[in-house]
């Protein structure tokens, strides 16, 4: 058990740091999987097998953000002050990334996304969408394969649990200590229904070795409300870190459950792959790598270079898409053809270092001076000084 805690009593730095992995595990299979550029129809179809990284990076993400915000909610917080600043760093970055985005649909096309059949058509009702992060409530059939950069489908998610958060938060303070593994046991079987559920779905797939059909994804996968059990699952584990009844799980049981859970994939329906499937072996190692840093436990998390590039993960998150769709547009080629080493070697030599360089510059001259003119101090970032997700 983890003994009881407040949130003026410790930060949780490792959850900057564990930002940052998670960060990784959506840039590294999009590099190499979005091209689309191998020739080797094998190393194609290696390159996807890497997808289910990204997709459970996100459901952590979902929790981490959870944990962290009821960690660290402010008693004195009023609604409209927590909404503001949540805008605020939502929208800076996503604003600019939407911009340089748009620019390249319009411009060549939505085949620009890699998500959108070769012959469709910039289509303004779906970018006005994703610029105000509604995309994600729209059945994906008729909408989702034409926003300018997918990723941020997962913002129009976050919104939706900022939106709910302070009303979700005094009900889930109320909860007796001792009913709080059971609501998160009764969270978990709900976001293992979600895949379930959608298999009710049928349709046209997506992208090319991705055989899932649209709508499928759309519900487990993208729509908001199908993604709120993971959101609360981190409220809740928040709470039980706070009371000191977080069991003491190893956190190499939940690294070891999340490659069981991508190795189960093999024997389940594709989509299981695109929804919160991974909820529980993601909660484990939120909460555990919390719990670790709550027990001075030493970790890799806390460094400073983690927490540095944990400060600056929402950035690449949102870049990283609109980077690659750049470079296969200006230096790949929309039908490069490449051998195994020469597109492997594009996306580890210059996909991931230039949407590296494109999230600090997100970071250092967009994200930075917004949230400082909302808090009126100069736009300077001390090591793990934010940590929550976006």
């Amino acid at each position: 058990m983890t003994k009881p805690a407040t949130r003026s009593t410790r930060r949780l730095h490792s959850l900057t740091g564990l930002r940052a992995v998670a960060a990784g595990f959506v840039l590294v299979p999009h590099a190499l999987f979005i091209p689309l550029h191998y020739a080797n129809v094998a190393a194609q179809k290696a390159a996807a097998a890497l997808l289910p990284l990204a997709t459970a990076a996100v459901s952590l993400f979902f929790i981490l953000s959870g944990t962290v915000l009821t960690w660290s909610a402010r008693e004195s917080d009023t609604r409209a002050q927590f909404w503001r600043r949540r805008m605020v760093r939502i929208y800076s970055n996503h604003s600019m990334a939407w911009i340089l985005a748009v620019f390249l649909v319009a411009t060549f096309g939505s085949q620009a996304t890699f998500a959108a059949p070769g012959d469709a058509s910039f289509d303004v009702f779906s970018q006005i969408a994703g610029l105000v992060l509604l995309q994600s409530w729209i059945p994906a059939g008729d909408h989702l394969p034409f926003v300018a950069n997918p990723p941020s489908w997962s913002l129009a998610c976050e919104v939706f649990f900022y939106a709910l958060f302070p009303f979700l938060l005094p009900g889930i303070r109320r909860i007796p200590p001792r009913h709080l593994a059971p609501a998160s046991a009764a969270a978990v079987a709900v976001c293992l229904s979600v895949p379930c559920l959608a298999l009710m779905f049928d349709g046209s797939s997506t992208v090319p070795d991705v055989p899932v059909p649209l709508d499928q994804i759309w519900f487990a996968y993208t729509l908001p409300l199908m993604r709120l059990p993971e959101f609360v699952l981190g409220m809740l584990a928040a709470r039980m870190l706070q009371e000191g009844i977080w069991p003491q799980v190893p956190l190499r049981y939940g690294i070891g459950l999340a490659l069981a859970a991508m190795a189960m994939l093999a024997f389940l329906p594709p989509v299981f792959a695109f929804g919160p499937y991974f909820a529980l072996p993601m909660l484990l190692i939120v909460a555990g790598t919390a719990s670790r840093e709550l027990h001075k436990a030493p970790s890799f998390l806390h460094h400073s270079v983690m927490v540095y590039l944990g400060d600056r993960s929402y950035a690449l998150y949102i870049i990283h898409y609109v980077v690659i769709t750049y470079l296969c547009r200006f230096v790949f080629g929309w039908d490069a053809a490449l051998g195994i080493l020469g597109a492997t070697a594009c996306s580890l030599l210059l996909s991931i270092p230039c949407s590296l360089a494109a999230a600090w510059l997100l970071h250092r001259y967009v994200e930075r001076p917004a949230m400082a003119r909302l808090s009126g101090r100069p736009a300077t970032t001390s090591p793990g000084g934010r940590n929550l997700t976006a």
